[in-house]
């Protein structure tokens, strides 16, 4: 769904005058308390509890999930809201799950009264659930009536209120929400969904899958009503889990998922999916893009991790493989597979052709990372107090073995077997590792992730494998008899969807998988040297990410009235070393073309947005004007100013 723009205001172009401009904002005010006209959004916030420390786990999981999808977030307070309840209407607001399940009848009062006056509210899960004293309403959650659904219904059904539900998303609601290829199956079957099939009916039921869990069971409210508004999820039961409706002048999107609980718990999809959706597609703000350029990318990860991989990368050659890249290549290099000792692993310090074609990763720019320990099968199956100490070990010497025979340090990573603990995330950032496969939080783009309720070190990227419903190999696959053209049709839409919406995702195979379908995989070759030709899309290593999603956190921005005038916006952005390739998007219906001010810039209509790209300087001011209407359609136009 693409909302509507906030109406555009002009209130003339006024003088420089600092008496008029104060005039005119006062008249702004009234018009908009009034009713006539809707205040601008201009900010993003998250109201939390009074005395709640900003780095507190669960508010910094909102920062990150902010900061990873490019829209500045601030932090507000329940009782600097009801303080500033005239002088801060041009604020968004999202009232988080968890951490806010207590709320006083005047928050509760006000955040209705800005809804119903023209305010966008992203309204999560448990959020005013309970009074300060953690006591329930009698008969239903006091912001029932914002969530166009009754909903924390203690009085009938006490701690049934809360029951697990398998989430099925609506099928007007999969684009908006940025599910990837195969995160979704068809009806209560375990078929991906796919392009090879039909598009789905719009009361198809499509439920949430995950790697090895199948169909996703979520904590969430009973709830009782007809919504009349724009479903985007439901239970199995029918119940709503997410809608958007408008209340008064206002706009509500009510989330009934615990997007902050599961964000601690390895599962933040759809606390970044509706994060992106309620900022960009319903508040139109603008995105400080999280690919370079604002464009998509494709990781191929390679585990690399016995003797047997040796004689399969020739195939890979044969099906074109090595004609595009580069790619995040790891290798697992002791002599055996088994912990046991069944000398089937590859050997590396003693295997002349396997130096041969890691030399060739190197030569051709891959990246080449270490998968897991010395001894593949065996890093797994340590427990108690030898698991630390003896897979430290095993980590340090394969690591070891790869840097010296390819001359470069190692500085990415993938668990065997999807084992990955905690403890492994903080030593391997001691060893200059920044990026790490991982099967939690599938279906996102690389993320900040978090595990055992805490976030590794804020530079430490966690890059989930992207997943055909539950199965992520081919050998998986092939094993539950997936139709060729099934995985071929996912592997096509996966290059398609990360270029369409400007993201990146990793897919991995071991190299022997590929014979299992290599008509697939020669095809979807074929398929990315198209979208590589038409400059939509790019090959990245794990490595290349994390190096720019680290330089990008470092950007200073913002977006702010213009005082030389009025109706008009300037976003100013700086970088202590460089901006380059640095990139914003802004909704083309909410904001007119923009004029690079200060600083070097390539200014674009791509699609909906233009499309702003720093160049190589540590500076950046550009001008827009904030729309009333929709532009009218046209040509594309565009500038370039370097």
């Amino acid at each position: 769904m693409t909302a509507r723009p906030p109406p555009r205001v002009w209130l003339g172009r006024l003088g420089a005058m600092s008496l008029l401009l104060a005039v005119a904002g006062a008249l702004w005010w009234q018009i908009a308390r009034d009713g006539g006209l809707a205040v601008p959004v201009t900010e993003l916030a998250l109201v939390v509890p009074d005395g709640l420390a900003y780095d507190e786990v669960h508010l910094l999981a909102w920062r990150d999930a902010a900061a990873e999808a490019g829209f500045a977030l601030k932090l507000v307070s329940a009782s600097a809201l009801l303080r500033e309840a005239e002088a801060s209407r041009s604020m968004a607001l999202i009232i988080p799950d968890t951490v806010h399940r207590e709320m006083n009848d005047a928050l509760v009062a006000e955040i209705g009264d800005r809804v119903r006056d023209g305010a966008k509210l992203m309204l999560v899960h448990d959020a005013g659930i309970a009074t300060i004293g953690g006591q329930y309403h009698p008969l239903q959650s006091r912001l029932s009536a914002l969530a166009g659904v009754r909903y924390g219904l203690y009085g009938e059904l006490r701690a049934d209120m809360l029951h697990q539900q398998v989430a099925l998303v609506d099928a007007g609601a999969v684009s908006p929400l940025g599910l990837p290829p195969g995160k979704l199956v068809r009806g209560r079957s375990n078929n991906p969904l796919t392009s090879a099939g039909p598009a789905p009916a719009a009361n198809e039921p499509l439920a949430v899958v995950s790697y090895h869990y199948g169909q996703l069971r979520y904590p969430v409210f009973a709830t009782e009503g007809r919504f009349n508004g724009e479903r985007l999820m439901h239970a199995e039961d029918g119940g709503l889990l997410a809608g958007l409706h408008a209340v008064g002048k206002g706009q509500v999107l009510f989330v009934n998922l615990p997007l902050t609980y599961l964000k601690l718990r390895t599962d933040g999809f759809f606390l970044q999916a509706f994060l992106r959706y309620f900022a960009q597609d319903l508040v139109q703000l603008p995105q400080l893009a999280p690919m370079p350029a604002a464009r998509g990318a494709l990781i191929m990860n390679w585990h690399i991790d016995s003797g047997r991989a040796v004689p399969a990368m020739q195939r890979l050659a044969e099906l074109g493989a090595f004609e595009q890249g580069p790619y995040s290549v790891h290798l697992t290099v002791g002599p055996d597979v088994d912990h046991a000792g069944d000398g089937a692993g590859m050997d590396l310090a003693n295997n002349p052709l396997m130096k041969s074609w890691v030399k060739r990763f190197v030569e051709r720019g891959d990246e080449v990372g270490s998968h897991g320990g010395w001894i593949h099968n065996a890093f797994g199956r340590l427990v108690g107090s030898q698991a630390v100490g003896e897979s430290t070990a095993m980590l340090a010497r394969n690591s070891a073995v790869l840097s010296q025979v390819s001359g470069r340090p190692v500085r990415e990573y993938s668990a065997p077997t999807g084992n990955h603990p905690a403890w492994v995330t903080q030593w391997l950032r001691t060893q200059g590792v920044n990026g790490y496969y991982f099967t939690g939080d599938i279906g996102m783009a690389p993320t900040r992730s978090y595990q055992d309720g805490q976030r590794g070190p804020a530079d430490m990227w966690a890059f989930p494998v992207l997943s055909y419903g539950s199965y992520a190999s081919f050998e998986e696959s092939h094993a539950n008899k997936v139709p060729e053209d099934s995985l071929l049709a996912w592997l096509d839409d996966v290059a398609d969807f990360c270029a369409n919406h400007r993201t990146v995702r990793l897919v991995y195979f071991h190299p022997p998988g590929i014979a299992l379908f290599p008509k697939a995989f020669a095809q979807w070759m074929r398929h990315t040297a198209e979208q590589l030709r038409s400059g939509r899309l790019r090959w990245m290593t794990m490595t290349q990410f994390t190096d720019f999603a680290n330089r990008r956190l470092l950007v200073n921005w913002d977006v702010k009235s213009d005082p030389q005038r009025p109706g008009h916006l300037r976003l100013e952005a700086d970088h202590a070393n460089s901006l380059d390739q640095i990139s914003w998007l802004l909704p083309a219906l909410r904001f007119g073309l923009p004029q690079v001010l200060i600083g070097q810039a390539e200014v674009l209509r791509d699609g909906p947005y233009w499309r702003i790209t720093a160049g190589p300087a540590n500076r950046l001011v550009v001008g827009f004007e904030s729309l009333h209407t929709p532009a009218a359609a046209g040509p594309n136009p565009s500038t370039r100013v370097l």
